[in-house]
């Protein structure tokens, strides 16, 4: 099976991992079906079911799971990465699921319960039918001719940030989900590596963050180089040194050579390393002016100004500051009481 897109290779890649598949669907069927399954039995199918010219739109997933008792049952995942709902979906689905059910009978295998769950990460709040009875539109006398089915639904348009539910890699992962399709993602990329840097004492954390940054790199956004090596400069020393992979060394290369060139445009062929770390700093206090106007709205003069006279140390300390303050007044006090640098 070929894979077309940065989505579906991001989306693959992730949910592969019974364990973040596990706390995606703990945390999103509904109760009953949570009940009703034993996730520790969830197992990843390596067949598509989506047509070729639709690979574009969407991304499928399909597991083998136990019910309760030990009979089995499947978890069927459409992923779909448009910027908007599609209205047939649940028609796609009845085609997928119809595929999944031919296919268990031609392995001799009885036909057993399927859960579609529908992954939306677009801009647009989904406003598709949730049933594929609402599509026919069928008159009184005619609703039991009707083919009835529903879908879950994990409409992340539609979930506060807060609000996002899971362990702190699924959650990490659903903010990317979210951001990407969105302007401001630079902004967003500090929480979501701010996050996933939680888990770099284990190796497979250190994985997700270079999948992640891949996928943010390859995906249409308006993330650019710049912001990513800001990002990757903001974190602490330590955390920095496990984060930079060796694509974000070449990345970061990248940077110092822009920071050179920059220095010889102003004629200071001796600062190189100047311009490089000017660069740094202009990147770090860009992304802290649009992370301070996605929470409190646009500073004011007084927060720029006290942003300007920041250190590149302290504009690191400020990120932190940025991201626990309840206003804009606690951000330009906290500078305020920093050591002048």
């Amino acid at each position: 099976m070929t894979i077309s897109n940065p989505h579906d290779r991001y989306f693959r890649e992730i949910f592969s991992d019974p364990v973040v598949a596990q706390d995606l669907l703990r945390n999103y069927l509904p109760p009953a079906a949570v009940a009703g399954l034993d996730l520790t039995t969830l197992a990843l199918q390596q067949e598509s079911f989506i047509d070729e010219e639709l690979r574009q739109h969407f991304t499928d997933v399909l597991y083998t799971v136990q019910q309760q008792g030990g009979a089995p049952a499947h978890v069927y995942i459409l992923f779909e990465h448009k910027s908007y709902a599609d209205h047939l979906t649940s028609f796609q689905l009845l085609r997928y699921l119809v595929r999944i059910w031919e296919r268990m009978l031609r392995q001799s295998e009885p036909l057993t319960p399927i859960i579609p769950l529908v992954f939306y990460h677009g801009v647009e709040k989904w406003d598709a039918p949730r049933s594929f009875a609402d599509l026919l539109r069928a008159v009184e006398g005619l609703e039991s001719y009707a083919p009835r089915f529903d879908y879950e639904l994990l409409d992340l348009s539609a979930i506060p940030e807060q609000q996002i539910k899971g362990e702190v890699l699924l959650r990490a992962v659903l903010l990317a989900f979210r951001s990407v399709l969105r302007p401001g993602v630079g902004v967003r990329l500090l929480d979501i590596v701010r996050l996933l840097s939680e888990l770099t004492s284990e190796r497979s954390g250190l994985q997700y963050i270079e999948t992640l940054l891949r996928y943010l790199v390859a995906a249409p956004s308006d993330l650019t180089i710049t912001q990513i090596r800001t990002v990757l400069e903001t974190v602490g020393k330590e955390k920095r040194t496990m984060l930079i992979s060796p694509a974000a060394q070449e990345w970061l290369e990248q940077g110092r050579e822009e920071g050179r060139e920059e220095g010889r445009e102003e004629g200071r062929e001796e600062g190189r390393e100047e311009g490089r770390e000017e660069g740094l700093a202009r990147g770090k206090r860009q992304l802290l002016l649009d992370l301070i106007t996605y929470r409190f709205g646009a500073p004011d003069s007084a927060l720029r100004e006290a942003l300007d006279g920041c250190s590149p140390e302290q504009l690191s300390a400020v990120s932190h500051i940025v991201l626990d303050a309840s206003n804009a007044s606690e951000i330009l006090l906290k500078i305020r009481e920093m050591p002048q640098p």
